[in-house]
């Protein structure tokens, strides 16, 4: 299982850019124990599986991006249809995120300028993703405005 995160800025003079993990663990995220904390957002409680996908974030590529000493924490998500992120920044603690699609989801993150214009939208198919680092220049939010669950990895890069 290898992380993979581009050198080419997704959307130019942003630090942001595609990130994969090929292969994925093998494991059927639909159908792991989760937990819901927010309205229409769950996280996955299976440690087994989590331990699985941790493994995948390579601190060695990981390093390319963040020069400052850092702490992993990795989550599996599972979002609702209709679950929604009103576009955001996020708290000071947070270096860096990177985001998988662990199946392939008609709907990903998406990236604003300051005034909430969007910009782009990161990549839906599994296994794909995207890497971004916590900065005034721009911000992100989601809605799943599919009718099916989304399920990600998420890897929060913080201080």
């Amino acid at each position: 299982m290898s992380l993979v995160i581009s050198n080419t800025q997704y959307i130019d003079g942003l630090d942001l850019w595609e990130a994969s993990i090929n292969p994925l663990p093998v494991l059927d995220y639909e159908n792991l124990s989760y937990e819901e904390k927010d309205t229409g957002r769950f996280y996955c409680t299976n440690e087994d599986a989590i331990k699985e996908i941790k493994a995948c974030f390579d601190k060695k590529v990981i390093d390319q991006k963040i020069s400052q000493p850092y702490v992993l924490y990795v989550e599996i998500q599972k979002n609702l249809p209709n679950f929604e992120l009103i576009p955001h920044f996020d708290n000071e603690d947070i270096l860096g995120v990177i985001i998988i699609n662990l199946i392939d989801s008609g709907t990903s993150t998406e990236f604003y300028d300051v005034q909430d214009v969007k910009l782009k939208q990161a990549p839906t198919a599994i296994s794909e993703g995207i890497m971004y680092l916590n900065n005034w220049d721009f911000k992100h939010g989601y809605k799943n405005s599919t009718t099916n669950d989304r399920y990600i990895a998420i890897c929060m890069i913080k201080k």
